[in-house]
């Protein structure tokens, strides 16, 4: 067995192992996956459609369907802060990389978003919304998202380390990042004066990416899309050499 073919092994059996230890001894299971943004969704349509309209045709489905990579995103860098500092016995093993800590909670947090998906693709069609070719991007997509997640994951990890208030930095970061992404509102009804905001943010680009496939049934407009995925190699690449230059002393110091 190659390095190569024994590094997948690895990850599949750890991905497989945290999926699997998540949901053991729990009643409904995976079902619980999709219940926190179900949760978010319902308070959510509450207060938009209900409360303070927003007047969006179709809202649930509108919600949703920016509602699930959201919550992707936010779920692991929420996580990734622990993710070194919580596997000492691992992070020490000499033939263990720590980088494998990150990629497996990223595709866990993809496994949790695609187990989902069934349930919004009920909701469009339930509103009406046609399932077009369009949805071949979404493997694309999701790559973005995966190298995106994984860069800003590595930063969070390896920071957390030696500054054990990134964690709770990140967590008042996400926070506020969820109302300054275009999720349960249109980024057009926002002030011209703040659109750059939601022009140059990789995350508000990949967010109205999906709901371009899932709600409107339309190809996410191309240079968004471009400057998501050169945002997103970027955003890995810094990640990786502030890894590799620290990892030294991240195993000395946990």
């Amino acid at each position: 067995m190659n390095s190569s073919t024994y590094y997948f092994d690895l990850i599949f059996h750890l991905v497989r192992c945290d999926f699997v230890t998540r949901y053991k001894g729990s009643v409904l299971g995976v079902l619980w996956s999709p219940v926190i943004p179900l949760a978010q969704l319902l308070v959510l349509v509450f207060l938009f459609q209900k409360v303070v309209p927003l007047d969006i045709d179709a809202y649930p489905a509108f919600v949703f369907s920016a509602l699930l990579p959201w919550t992707w995103l936010s779920t692991c860098l929420g996580s990734s802060g622990g993710l070194l500092v919580g596997n000492r016995g691992l992070v020490r093993r000499p033939n263990f990389a720590p980088v494998t800590l990150i990629i497996v909670n990223t595709v866990s947090g993809m496994l949790n978003y695609v187990v989902a998906l069934p349930i919004l693709f009920v909701m469009l069609i339930f509103y009406g919304k046609t399932l077009t070719l369009t949805l071949l991007m979404l493997p694309l997509l999701m790559l973005i998202q995966c190298v995106l997640t994984v860069g800003l994951s590595l930063i969070i990890a390896t920071l957390n380390v030696f500054y054990r208030d990134v964690q709770h930095i990140v967590g008042v970061a996400l926070m506020l990042l969820f109302y300054l992404t275009p999720v349960f509102y249109k980024p057009q009804a926002v002030s011209e004066d703040f659109r750059i905001l939601y022009t140059y943010s990789p995350i508000a680009a990949l967010i109205q990416s999906y709901r371009a496939i899932f709600f409107y049934g339309v190809f996410p407009e191309w240079r968004s899309l471009v400057f998501a995925g050169a945002t997103s190699l970027v955003v890995c690449g810094f990640g990786y050499v502030i890894y590799t230059r620290c990892l030294p002393d991240v195993v000395d110091a946990i």
